[in-house]
């Protein structure tokens, strides 16, 4: 019967362990910190492209206007939603400044 306690008091820890919220970690604010949270993965830690196309020179490729609504809707199998809209307006207007 101890065992069983035993047992039982370490499988409560290991799954108190794993059930952290990563939902309410804090998420950066800046331009740059937002594409590296929501975006580097698929397109690049220098803007490259990745499995997404590259993001380099997008003043010359899009309007602010235009980058918000590909952000928000998502474009191809790029999903949507993927930042809070002001997220994205942050997260543009610093892809247009690169």
């Amino acid at each position: 019967m101890k065992q069983l306690w035993i047992v039982f008091a370490l499988s409560f820890l290991l799954l108190a362990g794993c059930s952290s919220n990563t939902a309410t970690a804090k998420r950066p604010a800046d331009g740059e910190g937002l594409y590296k949270f929501g975006c580097l993965s698929c397109h690049g830690e220098n803007l490259e492209g990745l499995a997404g196309p590259p993001m380099t020179d997008m003043k010359a490729k899009y309007s602010e206007e235009e980058m918000l609504k590909l952000l928000n809707n998502g474009v191809g199998m790029m999903p949507g939603g993927l930042l809070s809209e002001e997220e994205s307006k942050t997260v543009t207007k610093w892809l247009l400044d690169k």
